[in-house]
C-alpha cells in the first residue's frame, strides 16, 4: 500500500506487487483497484502487478481539476515513473480504456502489450454509427445522478454491469464504492467522455492489443469492441459469451488464462 504524488496536493493511491514483467491495471469509471483482485491473486504469482485508484476514485485524492483522459495519462506517467516502470503491460476496463489507448498512442515503444476490457474507441454513439453509450441512456443517467446519486448508480449496476445477477453482496460492494466518486468528479469526467473518439487515432497504433468484451454488455455495446478491432492493425479480439460489462468478473478463469496466454506471447516477440 502506497501513494504516488502525481503534483502538487494530489496523490493516488497504489498497490505494487510480485516481480517480472509489469503488469499496470486501470479501472472504469467509478470503481477503484478492487476490480482487478481476482486478477492480482492469480497473476502476482508470475508477473509484477501494479494497481491504482485514479484521481477521485477509491483511497486517492479528489481535487477539483484534471478530468480529461490527457490529465488522467499525465497521472498514470507520474504514477509509473515512482514506482520506476518504464516498459509495461496495461490492462483497462471501461473509462480506463480511453486512458490505456492515450497511454499507448503517446508512447508505443513503452508499452509492450494493451489488454482493453469493454471499452472502446468512442464513448457516445454518433448519428449514423454506433458507439458506446446511446445518447439517450447516457442522458437519462446525467440527469439520475443530478436528482439523486444513490438510485441512479444503483440503476446503472442493476441494468447494465452484469449479464446474470452476481449475487446481492457483489452488486452492493460494487455501488458502495461507485458512491465514492464525487458526483463533481463525474460531471468533468462526462463533459471529456462526450466528446471522446479515438477511432480516428487508433489505426496508427502498432502495439499487440487484445480486446475482451461481452456479448450482452448494454453499456458498452459488443459492437463497438468489433469496431475497435478493425481499426487496431494488430488486434485480436475475445467474445465472453456469458458475460455484460464485467468479463474479468463473471468469466474469471477464461479471463485470467487469456491475459496469461497474451502476456506470454508478446513476452516472445
Amino acid at each position: 500500500m502506497a501513494w504516488a504524488s502525481v503534483e502538487p496536493g494530489v496523490n493516488l493511491y497504489y498497490e505494487d506487487y510480485g516481480q517480472g514483467e509489469p503488469i499496470v491495471f486501470i479501472h472504469g469509471g467509478g470503481t477503484s483497484h478492487e476490480m482487478w483482485e481476482q486478477q492480482v491473486y492469480q497473476l502476482t504469482d508470475t508477473f509484477r502487478t501494479v494497481v491504482y485508484d485514479q484521481r477521485a476514485h477509491g483511497q486517492s485524492d479528489k481535487p477539483g481539476h484534471g478530468y480529461t483522459f490527457d490529465g488522467l495519462a499525465d497521472d498514470l506517467e507520474a504514477l509509473l515513473q515512482q514506482c520506476k516502470v518504464s516498459r509495461f503491460h496495461l490492462v483497462c476496463h471501461g473509462v480506463g480504456v480511453y486512458v490505456g489507448l492515450t497511454m499507448a498512442l503517446r508512447h508505443p515503444d513503452r508499452v509492450r502489450g494493451l489488454a482493453l476490457a469493454g471499452g472502446g474507441a468512442r464513448f457516445l454513439e454518433t448519428e449514423g454509427e454506433r458507439g458506446g453509450f446511446s445518447p439517450e441512456r447516457w442522458q437519462a443517467y446525467a440527469q439520475g445522478m443530478a436528482r439523486n446519486k444513490v438510485e441512479a448508480t444503483a440503476k446503472l449496476v442493476n441494468d447494465g454491469f452484469y449479464y446474470r445477477d452476481p449475487g446481492a453482496a457483489t452488486r452492493q460492494a460494487v455501488i458502495d464504492t461507485m458512491l465514492q466518486w464525487p458526483i463533481y468528479a463525474t460531471k468533468m469526467l462526462g463533459q471529456a467522455l462526450q466528446n471522446t473518439d479515438l477511432g480516428s487515432r487508433v489505426s496508427a497504433l502498432k502495439v499487440p492489443t487484445l480486446i475482451l468484451h461481452g456479448v450482452h454488455d448494454k453499456k458498452q455495446p459488443f459492437d463497438d469492441a468489433k469496431k475497435l478491432a478493425e481499426r487496431l492493425p494488430n488486434a485480436r479480439l475475445v467474445a465472453f459469451e456469458e458475460s455484460a460489462h464485467n468479463p474479468q468478473l463473471e468469466e474469471l478463469e477464461k479471463f485470467n488464462q487469456v491475459l496469461v496466454d497474451f502476456f506470454h506471447d508478446t513476452m516472445t516477440r
